[in-house]
């Protein structure tokens, strides 16, 4: 169930996002209550949720130390020393906190470079594979977690990847690419597969419609949830009227001027100031203009019918990042695809929010249902 913990939006995505395990522990959303009279600004974000997690690594609470530790250091831009290190303390919380012997760690070959992945077998040797990788902000135990609550897909082994413009590859400079193709084709390479089913979250569900259009070896597709093109993201709450000046004046070459009135409407909203700042980690770039043309490619806009899997594409009626009506576009569009499913998910039936958080486990549900089927 989604709650309404802070007034900020954004904030209370996040603390829905990261503490929907802990929704029915009454202990843990005492302390969590308790903390939101101080959470103001990034700063105060940061302090808080990095005391409670030293209380909670203290008490060897690693779940939920790892819970904290990553909401405090959520909003940091990548060259504040101290998302680096919070982040250290997340990951080490985390993998304490969880059963790593079905796991194996590994590097796998991209360009110049190594994108960080898992593979997780369960008992007895896989039938099929499921590669599953996230988006703009998610971090490879982001998907780790996905991949534990999956438990129907027994025949399967998962590969989990973070690729270019994702966690550690951020740190090698390495900016995401708008031909997912490429990182999906190398983990298919490296592991020597014929074929693999894939998951892409949040942003990923772009990016796995688009490797799916350029790559046959992937037989079905989930889009966890659907995004059409990354400015969706970026203009959803911004007011039609503001980001249509800024699509003007950046067609004219106004560049100066788009950069002054995105620069100086971040720094009252916080909203945006999180979507720019990520945005320019993930694309080494450093004004808004420069980003606005970045995120430009990223649109399925002209290849819609390459894609010709089984698709599962699912949504939300009220999506921080993606208009609903993006759901029916789509359907339009995916003309040549074996087979479509379809899920909008609303307050009624929960899951209405941006990968369905607020109730990802009826996603689970549903996303092991549409593998499942034969």
């Amino acid at each position: 169930m989604f709650k309404n913990y802070h007034k900020n939006e954004q904030f209370n995505f996040q603390m829905n996002r990261f503490l929907e395990p802990y929704e029915k522990e009454s202990s843990i959303q005492k302390e969590v209550s308790a903390a939101i009279p101080n959470l103001n600004d990034f700063e105060s974000w940061y302090e808080t949720w990095l005391s409670l997690g030293h209380e909670k690594e203290a008490k060897k609470e690693y779940g939920i130390a790892s819970v904290y530790y990553q909401l405090a250091e959520f909003f940091f831009k990548e060259e504040d020393s101290r998302k680096l290190n919070t982040y250290q303390l997340f990951k080490e919380a985390f993998y304490k906190s969880i059963d790593t012997r079905h796991m194996t760690c590994i590097q796998i070959p991209y360009e110049n470079t190594f994108m960080p992945g898992v593979v997780i077998k369960n008992n007895g040797t896989p039938k099929k594979t499921l590669i599953i990788h996230g988006g703009f902000d998610s971090y490879l135990e982001e998907l780790i977690r996905l991949a534990n609550s999956l438990e129907k897909l027994t025949d399967y082994q998962f590969i989990l990847f973070e690729g270019p413009g994702q966690g550690e590859m951020i740190r090698k400079k390495v900016a995401m690419v708008y031909n997912w193709e490429k990182p999906v084709g190398a983990v298919l390479d490296y592991f020597e597969l014929a074929k693999a089913d894939l998951i892409g979250m949040s942003l990923g569900g772009y990016l796995c419609l688009r490797a799916a259009a350029f790559e046959p070896r992937i037989e079905k597709v989930v889009a966890f949830d659907l995004m059409y093109c990354m400015n969706d993201a970026l203009k959803n709450r911004i007011a039609l009227q503001q980001y249509q000046f800024i699509e003007t004046e950046l067609l004219n070459g106004n560049e100066q001027q788009v950069d002054e009135v995105l620069s100086e409407a971040m720094k009252q909203n916080i909203d945006l100031n999180f979507k720019l700042s990520k945005g320019y980690a993930i694309s080494n770039t450093k004004r808004p203009s420069e980003l606005l043309k970045f995120i430009s490619a990223f649109t399925l806009e002209g290849i819609e019918d390459k894609v010709t899997q089984e698709v599962l594409l699912m949504a939300g009626t009220d999506d921080l990042y993606v208009p609903a009506d993006r759901l029916p576009f789509l359907i339009s569009k995916l003309v040549h695809v074996k087979k479509l499913e379809t899920i909008l998910y609303t307050t009624s039936s929960g899951g209405e929010r941006h990968c369905q958080v607020g109730n990802k486990a009826l996603a689970y549900e549903d996303i092991s249902a549409f593998l499942l089927k034969k």
